[in-house]
């Protein structure tokens, strides 16, 4: 039996200077037999929201998918509007999205199919808000959660932001998600960090002949040396988003816990979660382990088709 899925993305693999694993977990959730994506919603994030869906669009042309609908959702935060400089300027792509907002297409599919859709969340949670906002019956209408964001466990020294980005981008529409009755389960950077792609993992899809392998590859290995450059690891790059996509088909590989969490809305801590793994009240799963060998496997296997 198949989870169909709505999957909300701040997509980026392909702008220049950008973060490439939102790219992956698109392709991972067609690639899963165990996934029906139902369709893709944008969100302002890693880049532009007009950019990731052309960016989005782009990548269902070399995966073979122009079937999928693509939704254009949120431009800004709940509150706080980022500059145009914190965006990459837009792309030029080659077809429109679906007409319909992306709020309007995420509430529609899941009242349509109650206790049948899982959502994906692995940009920032601002669609997500807006339509629990939207609808009151949309969160308890879903059949999961999944969220790619959030440090709970580790201490964030050494990071420039005081939370991890998708929360910290909008931390507003987080609390929003934290009060909505809805119990998702987080895939923080507790766990995304151990997953990684190798440099040479990178070089040889880049080789590859398939569209967006080559293409995936290439982009990879520019995010790759873009991390070398700014000090962080020189060979490998974190999968966050994927491993958020194989937690809901694949729940062996991340261990979660639940947990009572709330997000910090102050200018210092901005974005930092406040995580109370024994409270009685919890309103949250968090991973605190993963096997990230198995999550290698299951990477490698799905996207090299065997």
């Amino acid at each position: 039996m198949t989870i169909s899925v709505i999957l909300d993305t701040d997509l980026a693999m392909g702008a220049t200077g950008s973060d490439i694993d939102d790219g992956f977990a698109l392709a991972m959730a067609l690639a899963d037999p165990a996934l029906d994506l139902r369709l893709v919603t944008t969100v302002n994030g890693n880049t532009d929201v007009e950019s990731a869906t052309v960016l989005t669009l782009e990548l269902l042309d070399r995966l073979g998918r122009l079937d999928v609908p693509v939704h254009r959702g949120a431009a800004q935060p709940l509150r706080r509007p980022r500059s145009a400089a914190d965006a990459p300027a837009a792309v030029v792509g080659r077809r429109e999205p679906d007409p319909k907002p992306a709020v309007q297409a995420m509430v529609e599919l899941v009242l349509a199919r109650p206790g049948e859709i899982s959502l994906i969340a692995v940009g920032p949670l601002t669609n997500v808000a807006l339509a629990i906002g939207a609808e009151p019956g949309f969160a308890a209408s879903l059949s999961s959660l999944m969220i790619m964001g959030g440090l709970f466990l580790a201490d964030p020294d050494g990071m420039t932001l005081p939370g991890e980005f998708n929360v910290w981008s909008d931390p507003e529409a987080a609390r929003v998600v934290l009060e909505s009755g809805v119990t998702a389960s987080w895939v923080g950077l507790d766990v995304t960090r151990q997953v990684r792609l190798t440099r040479g993992e990178a070089a040889a899809m880049a080789a590859g002949d398939r569209p967006f392998e080559s293409f995936a590859g290439e982009h990879t290995l520019g995010w790759i040396d873009h991390l070398a450059s700014i000090g962080e690891e020189p060979d490998s790059c974190a999968l966050h988003d994927p491993l958020a996509v194989a937690a809901l088909s694949r729940p062996d590989l991340v261990t979660f816990a639940p947990a009572h969490l709330t997000v910090e809305l102050g200018d210092d801590r901005r974005g930092a979660m406040v995580t109370d793994l024994h409270s009685g009240s919890p309103n949250a799963r968090v991973g605190v382990a993963v096997d990230a060998q198995g999550f290698s496997d299951h990477f490698r296997d799905l996207m090299t088709g065997r």
